[in-house]
């Protein structure tokens, strides 16, 4: 417990020394301009494709594909999007590398739709005067 109250120490004190050597390495600026379009993308990740995720969820659920990979997916995603959202170089960084397709469903694949057709059947004599719907 005590090295993830220091990792929320730790944390927001890096971000502010990034911010700092970026201020100064390429301007005041362009760094406020940076954090302002990743907190847009960021935003605009959890307003667009929330509903995406949420069908793709489902999607897997109803067919049997839902994994502990497909989970993990969508934790990711959403948290790349707060990191996005927080400002800050650091967050950016951790956030691009959580959207990298690294282990992305590949566990989840479905084998191949075989040629049979499972189902019942009867014959019918098309010669014969009986109609389907009697029995």
């Amino acid at each position: 417990m005590p090295y993830l109250f220091l990792a929320f120490i730790v944390y927001p004190l890096a971000e502010i020394a990034s911010l700092v050597v970026m201020a100064d390495w390429i301007g005041a600026g362009w760094v406020f301009l940076a954090l302002l379009l990743s907190a847009l993308i960021g935003i605009g990740m959890l307003r667009h494709h929330r509903i995406a995720v949420a069908w793709s969820l489902v999607n897997d659920l109803k067919s049997g594909r839902l994994t502990p990979q497909s989970l993990f997916w969508v934790a990711r995603y959403y948290i790349a999007a707060v990191l996005f959202i927080v400002p800050g170089f650091i967050g950016d960084v951790l956030a691009v590398l959580m959207l990298l397709p690294w282990g992305r469903r590949d566990g989840a694949k479905v084998p191949p739709p075989s040629d049979v057709l499972e189902g019942e059947y009867r014959r019918v004599d098309p010669r014969s005067s009986h109609r389907l719907d009697e029995r």
